[in-house]
C-alpha cells in the first residue's frame, strides 16, 4: 500500500513556498477516509437559492474555501483571492449590490470571489475554483448559486477590495430549504449535444 506523499513545490511567480499533497485512492481509505462519489456529486448538485437559518460549522467553512484553493490554473498561477463573509450584517449589506442574487441575504456565510485580471485566464481559473468549491459543499449537504449580476465596484468599495482586481462572483452559501433539493434536473438529451469522432456523429 502506498503512503501518503507530500513535497514542496516553490511557485517562483509569487514567490510563495506551498505543499503539494500526493494522495492515491489506498492512501484515503488508509487515512479513514471515506472516497466521494464524485459523479453522484455532480449529479445531484442544483443551484440553491434558499437556505434553512442553521449555521454552517467552521470545519465544513474551511473544507469548502480550501476545495477552492486546491483548483487547477494555468501555469499554476492561482490568479484568485477568496473573501469569507460570515457576520450577518455584512452579508445583508451585500444583498442590495447584488441585483440577481437578493437571496443572498439568507446564507450562512458567503464567499467573494476575486481574481487578477492580469492573468488573462483569470475568469476561467476563477470559474474552476467556484466549481471545486460548489462541489465540495454539496458533499457537505451545503448548497450555493452562482451570483451574476452585481455592483461591483460598490462591492470592492464595501470590502476594500483593490479596483484593479475583478470580482468573478459572489457564492452565497447554506443548507437548502428541502423543496430547492427536490427539484427535477433538467438538461438536454445526450443524443442534443454529443458529437463522437465528427461534429453531426451522433
Amino acid at each position: 500500500m502506498r503512503s501518503l506523499q507530500s513535497q514542496f513545490n516553490v511557485s517562483k511567480t509569487i514567490g510563495i513556498l506551498h505543499p503539494v499533497i500526493l494522495l492515491t485512492d489506498t492512501t484515503l481509505v488508509s487515512q479513514g477516509v471515506n472516497p466521494m462519489d464524485t459523479f453522484e456529486c455532480i449529479r445531484k448538485r442544483r443551484d440553491i437559492r434558499s437556505y434553512v437559518k442553521e449555521e454552517v460549522p467552521d470545519e465544513v467553512i474551511r473544507k469548502i474555501i480550501e476545495a477552492g484553493r486546491l483548483a487547477p490554473s494555468a501555469m499554476n498561477l492561482q490568479p484568485w483571492h477568496f473573501v469569507i463573509i460570515k457576520d450577518k450584517a455584512t452579508i445583508k449589506g451585500l444583498e442590495k449590490f447584488c441585483t440577481s442574487g437578493r437571496f443572498i441575504a439568507g446564507a450562512s456565510f458567503a464567499v467573494v470571489v476575486v481574481t487578477d485580471p492580469v492573468n488573462k485566464w483569470h475568469e476561467i481559473d476563477g470559474a474552476r475554483a467556484v466549481q471545486n468549491m460548489s462541489l465540495a459543499a454539496w458533499n457537505e449537504g451545503v448548497g450555493t448559486c452562482w451570483i451574476g449580476a452585481i455592483d461591483r465596484d460598490k462591492v470592492k468599495e464595501m470590502l476594500g477590495i483593490p479596483r484593479k482586481l475583478h470580482i468573478l462572483t459572489i457564492l452565497p452559501f447554506g443548507y437548502p430549504e428541502e423543496f430547492t433539493v427536490k427539484r427535477k434536473k433538467i438538461r438536454k438529451p445526450a443524443e442534443e449535444i454529443f458529437h463522437w469522432e465528427k461534429y453531426g456523429h451522433k
